[in-house]
């Protein structure tokens, strides 16, 4: 049973048809803990698009550059759920399929199902009866509890994320951006916009936050109050505050993404109560103070370079002697080879905060010093994906 802690890079291990097909590889998000049983050797003898190896052929230049229809065509699928019409054990012929999707003409879906089988996301038997492959069942049929990753891909990737990266090339060529907007205060100012990003991202950062509990529970238990630093929906501090008792914490975030953290805590009874929302901005508001450690998930990215430094300080300003910080983001590795889907995803956050970087650990490690935290250690989270940096406050001296 292998404990995964990002439903799309569990997915892409179980269910390699995209990544052998057609080169989907690894998808990015941090998803809830959850097992499955697998071969890991089946499982790692997958090819995968996203790799540092250098490209061969044309062929494989072909892979990356069309990789975006095979996002699009799991994307309608969702859209249709279509997933949810199909099963693992129960083979389902086409007029079946098209019988349960009356608005979708069968001329489209035949063509829908052909693609997706070319991909390896529905198979197909010599019979022609379609089934949904074991990881596609488990993470998106709407029927199974971890559906949440499905409407994950479906409305943040596809219907936020996925458009953004038209404005890539126009952001590294140093245009003018066509964007309504230039950064997250700008995006989370349109509650329509703040509403379907924190949803889909709730579920998400439940499986980090039982991650972190496991690498670092001896000091969450002694910890009393924590702050979590642009924490959306609340899905790390809710996790933890269930996790642990004795702790309370505080977010902050912006005034329309914490409306919806609260609705979730309010969902949450005693757990909730312990939960407390705070409307602000990371860069401009300032931080609660006497604070046993201060949380910083996917914040660092999301910023621009020049104003790390004066985050990372406010932090240690709001934290009590001996108390910690933990940075939890997208790293490449120092040498900037890779991991490919951590770069990649840097390179995403660049389209919509320009002056971001691409955070390594020896970066994230000189900035936390240079801002006075000490000890500083950097650990991987999701293999491939985000690292956790922790660094301490030293202690008052006698």
């Amino acid at each position: 049973l292998i404990e995964a802690h990002s439903m799309a890079w569990r997915a892409a291990r179980v269910c390699g048809g995209v990544a052998s097909r057609m080169g989907g590889g690894r998808m990015s998000h941090l998803g809830q803990a959850r097992t499955l049983s697998v071969s890991r050797t089946a499982a790692a003898s997958n090819s995968s698009l996203f790799s540092n190896r250098p490209v061969q052929d044309a062929e494989e230049i072909s892979h990356i550059a069309f990789a975006f229809m095979g996002s699009k065509t799991l994307f309608a699928a969702l859209e249709i759920e279509l997933f949810a019409k199909l099963s693992t054990d129960l083979p389902t012929s086409f007029d079946e399929i098209s019988s349960k999707l009356p608005h979708v003409e069968p001329r489209k879906l035949e063509t829908l199902l052909t693609a997706l089988c070319s991909i390896g996301l529905v198979t197909r038997s010599s019979s022609g009866l379609y089934t949904n492959p074991p990881a596609v069942e488990a993470f998106l049929s709407k029927r199974k509890p971890a559906y949440d990753f499905g409407d994950y891909l479906r409305f943040q990737i596809d219907k936020q994320m996925y458009p953004f990266m038209q404005h890539l090339s126009e952001n590294v060529a140093g245009k003018e951006s066509t964007q309504n907007f230039t950064d997250y205060s700008e995006w989370m100012a349109d509650e329509n916009e703040a509403r379907l990003y924190t949803e889909s991202q709730h579920a998400g950062s439940i499986g980090p936050a039982k991650t972190l509990s496991k690498r670092q529970g001896a000091k969450l238990e002694s910890y009393r109050q924590m702050l979590d630093v642009g924490g959306g929906s609340g899905g790390f501090a809710l996790t933890l505050a269930r996790l642990y008792p004795e702790l309370s914490l505080t977010v902050l975030d912006f005034e329309n993404v914490v409306g919806v953290g609260r609705e979730f805590a309010a969902k949450e009874g005693e757990v909730g109560q312990r939960v407390s929302f705070l409307a602000g901005n990371a860069l401009e508001s300032d931080f609660p103070a006497d604070q046993d450690g201060v949380l910083m998930s996917y914040l660092s990215s999301s910023v621009g370079e020049p104003s790390l430094v004066d985050l990372y300080a406010k932090a240690y300003e709001a934290t009590k002697p001996g108390g910690s910080i933990f940075i939890h983001d997208f790293m490449v590795d120092d040498d900037r080879t890779g991991p490919p889907l951590a770069a990649l995803w840097a390179l995403q956050h660049m389209v919509f905060t320009p002056k971001a970087k691409s955070l390594n650990p020896a970066f994230v490690q000189s900035t936390l010093e240079a801002a006075g935290w000490t000890d500083v250690s950097i650990v991987e989270m999701i293999p491939g994906m985000t690292r956790l940096a922790v660094g301490t406050k030293p202690a008052s001296k006698m």
